[in-house]
């Protein structure tokens, strides 16, 4: 069984946590965690509303059609 981490173990993967790039058994750690941790949990779950909001309230920009072409031609003379 996996051992839950310590706070400080949380905060320092807790991006990578959210972003989903741990491994299955960091992952089951800071679950752990986060069940019995109130306060990270809070942190998490802030954390969390940060990352779903800027997602929701992001513009599309359109991008110009030439853009690659004109990036590769700048690269090219560089």
């Amino acid at each position: 069984m996996t051992q839950p981490f310590s706070c400080k173990e949380v905060f320092d993967r807790l991006q990578d946590y959210l972003d989903r790039e741990l491994s299955p058994e960091e992952i089951a750690a800071v679950d752990a965690h986060l069940e019995d941790c109130k306060m990270c949990s809070t942190e998490y779950k802030f954390e969390a509303n940060v990352l779903r909001y800027v997602a929701d309230n992001l513009a599309e920009v359109p991008v110009p059609v030439d853009l690659n072409d004109r990036l590769a031609s700048l690269l090219k003379s560089a």
